[in-house]
């Protein structure tokens, strides 16, 4: 990251001329007081939202056609960010979706991530219907597609 900006529509300054380099391989933390623009650098890194100001580096990724790296980032929420209209199948084929895989194809996949946290019967439930350690299983679920979506390439 260099010099990145975000300011949100609201007029609300997330990050000013952030700056950070990232090794191949190393894992970092971001550390700081609530509300100083940990989650939404993050966000940015991830391609879930663009900077205002400032660019992103992807020196040893595939930049697909908007500019962001081709899944070589893996994200977990600090919150589950379920989405509450969508079928636990649905929140668990979405970072396959985003790449472009059907529920089709994603399907028997889908089904064993989902018999792995032992949630298979609740695929066609909803989030509300769920308990709160479910839905953690189901974000967890999720987020080994995304890992696995990333990794297939």
């Amino acid at each position: 990251m260099r010099n990145v900006t975000k300011v949100f529509s609201n007029g609300t300054l997330a990050l000013k001329d952030m700056s950070l380099d990232v090794k191949g391989g190393e894992f970092i933390s971001l550390l700081g007081p609530s509300g100083c623009g940990k989650s939404t650098a993050l966000r940015i890194i991830a391609g879930l939202g663009a900077p205002s100001a400032g660019s992103i580096d992807w020196p040893s990724s595939k930049i697909n056609t908007k500019g962001l790296p081709d899944g070589d980032v893996g994200f977990v929420f600090q919150d589950l960010t379920l989405m509450p209209w969508a079928s636990v199948f649905d929140n668990v084929h979405l970072p396959l979706k985003l790449r472009g895989v059907s529920k089709a194809d994603a399907r028997e996949r889908i089904m064993e991530g989902l018999d792995s946290v032992g949630l298979a019967d609740f695929a066609k439930s909803y989030p509300r219907e769920l308990s709160g350690g479910m839905r953690m299983r189901v974000s967890i679920a999720r987020y080994r597609h995304a890992a696995q979506a990333a990794a297939d390439g």
